[in-house]
């Protein structure tokens, strides 16, 4: 068997990595040893963007677009022969607040954020269409609180000014902007809350009843070591698998801890076996529904646990060990049980 990721796993789905400014800027010399690079070349197929690719950092004025480090995660991804993600287009987070508002402050008209949304969409169509692979065109936009469409008592602008056609709307613009790209809802939770799993269905059955060109959901998956069951994210996967959606996994990581309240404890054996156990179980699962044609990418939301976010959310300086390589980017016993 390859123990190269990309390899072992060709005939089921692509396997990525988010990358954070450390793989394409200036690195502090604190961070001298830096193997992520390294690891990201020789084992994933597929890269997405932490943080520079989302609106606040790329339209952060108006009429300014900052393109600068977006330029180079993108020009490390074609570079080295990856596949490549956008995250994202709509969010209700990392928009910025100019975008929404009048000089004087008060809310743009309807009309007027349609035409920044459709230019925003557009621009970066222009720009990097033709190396986008996947997109997430709309971001969280299930509420936590009554599982419908988040709307602006929940923080979504979007939705405030523009209402619900606003996801109509970034759909049909980035099919146009994106024509090489798979089209993506993107979501939290949907594996591990029944109710908004259900609240994200019944969006996308309105949405396809109505011809609008989402083609995929995207799971985040940010999950811990003992939940969600490995049979509830299966059922999620074919629940949307039955709408003739694709489904990509697109932010995954394993938290060694079970919830916030879990205070820091040392990274033992046992715990890294539990972890390997956790990963083939989910892995295998993946597998099974990348044959059955539904899932077609998995992403970790990392590259070793020394740089991952897990780190300081939800607590912050609790370290983490999430992922398959560990702080000096050796792989670990999660990296073997998944390929053997």
């Amino acid at each position: 068997m390859s123990e190269i990721l990309s390899e072992y796993f060709k005939d089921y789905f692509r396997i990525g990595a988010a990358l954070n400014g450390l793989f394409y800027t200036h690195r502090p010399k604190m961070f001298k040893f830096f193997p992520d690079s390294d690891i990201v070349k020789k084992h994933f197929n597929l890269i997405v963007c932490e943080n520079d690719t989302k609106m606040a950092n790329v339209y952060p004025k108006p009429g300014h677009f900052n393109f600068k480090n977006a330029d180079k995660f993108v020009r490390f991804g074609r570079k080295n022969k990856k596949d490549i993600r956008w995250h994202t287009l709509v969010w209700h987070n990392q928009s910025p607040d100019w975008i929404f508002r009048n000089k004087d402050g008060s809310f743009v008209s309807k009309e007027e954020l349609e035409a920044r949304l459709k230019k925003y969409i557009f621009t970066i169509g222009k720009r990097y269409g033709d190396y986008i692979t996947s997109v997430d065109v709309v971001n969280e936009c299930i509420s936590d609180k009554n599982f419908i469409l988040r709307d602006g008592n929940d923080r979504s602008l979007w939705n405030q000014i523009i209402g619900p056609e606003y996801i109509d709307k970034a759909f049909f613009w980035a099919k146009q902007a994106f024509p090489k790209s798979s089209l993506v809802i993107n979501d939290y939770n949907l594996e591990t809350v029944p109710e908004k799993r259900q609240g994200m269905y019944n969006l996308l059955k309105d949405l396809l009843s109505r011809g609008v060109p989402v083609d995929t959901v995207g799971l985040q998956m940010h999950i811990n070591i003992e939940y969600p069951p490995v049979e509830q994210i299966k059922e999620t996967i074919e629940m949307y698998g039955q709408l003739g959606l694709n489904v990509i996994v697109t932010e995954m990581e394993v938290s060694i801890y079970k919830d916030d309240k879990e205070t820091q404890k040392p990274v033992t054996e046992e715990i890294q076996e539990k972890l390997a156990q956790r990963y083939k179980e989910l892995f295998e699962c993946f597998k099974m529904e990348a044959q059955k044609g539904i899932l077609k990418d998995v992403v970790l939301w990392g590259v070793t646990d020394k740089f991952t976010w897990k780190n300081y959310f939800p607590v912050p300086n609790r370290k983490d060990a999430p992922l398959l390589f560990d702080d000096e980017g050796k792989e670990k016993a999660a990296f073997f049980a998944i390929t053997k």
